[in-house]
């Protein structure tokens, strides 16, 4: 009986969020905030402590009115899922009752090229049912390495986050060859695979830090910004990391995809591009490997690379676009 009291008394303090979030098992590498007010899903790992205090990524989504605020842990998951309304969801993990996360609506089931597109165009902003609606590659992230059990808090407030996500790109809602499709769903057979982002370009890049000044020349696409080979490495070195990626990405056979590479001791999934020639490798996924925060100034349009857990533009490395860029130097590393 006792035991009883003092596991209820426990969960109580949980579930208001007065202990610490710390891991119930080994097999829990994760925690799950999803802030209502701001559309914002969060995931935490644990420090060093075994305390879910490190920002990992964040995913922009959509929510409800009938969104329940509480903290949950989930259960089941649906590679499909039938919802409300005749529709259906892939990659389904249940969060509390009838409340998932999921993708953005189908049409059909099994039909990936039946996409509720004005639907998708609403992510960031409150149009789901109750669920968290999130692209295909965001749900299907939760869904591959947030096993059942994974604790999800739901709250409220204009808090600052701790990483700020990327908005998902708006689809032309008059291309109808690839509107019915989700951009980041990795099926083989998506159009989407075939083509380079929105607005693909170079861009000259002035690179600031402590030790000097210098300049690249960026791939930019859909709101993120690529990097060769050899830029990433003299970027990431102004912070003390040491980035080694291919000149080439191996076995290239889309304009963009992911591929395979190792920093830091971490292995895992880029994005890439190919642009005249060129492969050019996502800045957020090398922040992401490197341990490095990123954050954007919206009135100068700069970006910050740091080790700091807050935006500190006195330090760190920031990169600025548009900017009369330096003379561009040789992008040897000595």
């Amino acid at each position: 009986m006792r035991k009883r009291i003092i596991w209820f008394c426990f969960t109580c303090l949980l579930w208001i969020g007065i202990l610490p979030l710390t891991a119930w098992a080994a097999e829990y590498p994760y925690f799950i905030e999803v802030n209502l007010t701001q559309n914002v899903v969060t995931v935490y790992r644990k420090d060093a402590e075994g305390a879910y205090t490190i920002p990992d990524r964040a995913f922009v989504c959509s929510v409800g009115s009938d969104t329940p605020t509480g903290t949950f842990q989930t259960s089941d998951k649906y590679e499909w899922r039938a919802l409300f309304g005749n529709v259906y969801g892939q990659y389904a993990t249940r969060i509390t009752g009838h409340i998932l996360f999921h993708s953005v609506p189908y049409d059909t089931m099994y039909d990936k090229g039946s996409l509720e597109y004005e639907e998708y165009n609403k992510l960031g902003t409150s149009a789901s049912m109750g669920c968290i609606r999130l692209t295909v590659e965001d749900v299907k992230w939760i869904y591959d390495h947030c096993p059942s059990g994974t604790t999800v808090r739901m709250v409220e407030n204009n808090d600052p986050l701790p990483i700020q996500p990327e908005m998902p790109m708006k689809l032309d809602l008059q291309d109808t060859e690839k509107r019915g499709w989700d951009p980041t769903d990795p099926d083989p057979e998506n159009p989407w695979n075939n083509i380079l982002p929105n607005h693909a370009r170079l861009e000259d890049i002035n690179v600031k830090s402590t030790a000097g000044t210098f300049a690249v020349e960026a791939f930019y696409g859909d709101g993120n910004y690529y990097l060769s080979a050899v830029d990433a490495k003299r970027i990431f070195a102004q912070l003390g990391r040491t980035v080694s990626l291919p000149a080439s990405v191996p076995d290239a056979i889309r304009a963009s995809d992911t591929t395979t590479i190792e920093i830091q001791g971490k292995t895992g999934e880029a994005a890439y591009c190919i642009y005249w020639g060129k492969s050019y490798y996502k800045l957020r996924d090398l922040a992401d490997f490197a341990d490095v925060r990123i954050f954007w100034n919206e009135k100068t349009g700069d970006i910050l690379l740091t080790e700091a857990k807050t935006a500190e533009w006195t330090d760190g490395v920031i990169l600025s676009r548009n900017i009369a860029p330096e003379q561009r130097t040789s992008s040897t590393m000595a």
